[in-house]
């Protein structure tokens, strides 16, 4: 994947329980979505 590659949709649960897609959250000026390799894995 590279920089300027689009991320594939998805909806996930907010701190509610509601359900939230890329598309809700995404506004005019962007959205920052910072992802990591999960905690103690060598990746």
């Amino acid at each position: 994947m590279q920089l300027a590659d689009s991320i594939p949709p998805f909806t996930l649960p907010d701190q509610t329980g509601q359900p939230r897609s890329f598309a809700d959250l995404k506004g005019a000026r962007g959205l920052v979505l910072f992802v990591y390799a999960k905690d103690n894995t060598s990746g």
